[in-house]
């Protein structure tokens, strides 16, 4: 059975997020986004290094919280309006209490 090893990847806990480039999604797109910009741009240096204060910022947040944590964050205190497709089956953050 050669080969049957590697046909599956378990991963070692159950909440491991998928990583691209060693980061989690949400820590790639900050990232990627300005790198993106700065090279359309010619303006690599500039924008390279406010992918990084992004970066800094982002990892300040999490703090060794998940990606969850700080879509949840986004949910409850930004404004709904940035979030519609994210939450279309959540009711708005400013309903506190479900009713029946």
């Amino acid at each position: 059975m050669e080969g049957e090893e590697d046909k599956y990847s378990f991963p070692e806990t159950i909440n491991q997020q998928g990583r691209w480039f060693g980061l989690p999604l949400d820590e790639l797109v900050v990232i990627a986004v300005p790198v993106a910009f700065g090279i359309v741009y010619n303006m690599t240096g500039v924008l390279s290094i406010l992918a990084a204060f992004l970066w800094w910022v982002i990892r300040r947040l999490k703090k060794g919280q998940g990606s969850y944590w700080l879509i949840n964050l986004c949910y409850w205190y930004l404004p709904n309006l940035l979030f519609n497709y994210a939450f279309k089956k959540l009711p708005d953050s400013g309903n506190r209490h479900w009713m029946k």
